[in-house]
């Protein structure tokens, strides 16, 4: 009796497991976010498509600022050379950045808003 109990439970945790890690996006979560002075975005992903989202940040404004996102934490203000300042937090698997428009040019928050629209695309698969 005791055997079978033991069994059963070790059945039904495997098929929970199973269930809960059959869909890659169950634990993503992106908020982008705008108003008059800020553009934000939140988002809350596998840690596994870090790498990936780090590298398309490079690719955007990391090469020729002559900076790097790949493989970094981050929790600062940036200025980057044209002068365009955000935030950044960068965590695997969670990525944060906020841009304050009334210190930043339009093509600053073009640039970035851009950027962000491609994270999502990146953590999506898309």
């Amino acid at each position: 009796m005791k055997k079978s109990f033991l069994l059963t439970g070790a059945c039904m945790f495997l098929i929970w497991v199973s269930i809960s890690c059959s869909d890659p996006h169950h634990d993503t979560k992106i908020s982008i976010s705008e108003s008059e002075k800020t553009y934000q975005m939140s988002a809350w992903f596998s840690p596994g498509k870090s790498s990936d989202v780090h590298k398309y940040m490079d690719r955007k404004l990391g090469k020729i600022n002559k900076i790097s996102f790949v493989n970094a934490e981050i929790d600062a203000t940036i200025t980057l050379d044209d002068r365009t300042t955000f935030y950044v937090k960068s965590l695997p698997g969670d990525l944060e950045i906020k841009l304050d428009k009334t210190e930043n040019s339009r093509e600053s928050y073009q640039q970035v808003k851009e950027m962000c629209e491609g994270i999502k695309n990146v953590i999506e698969g898309k």
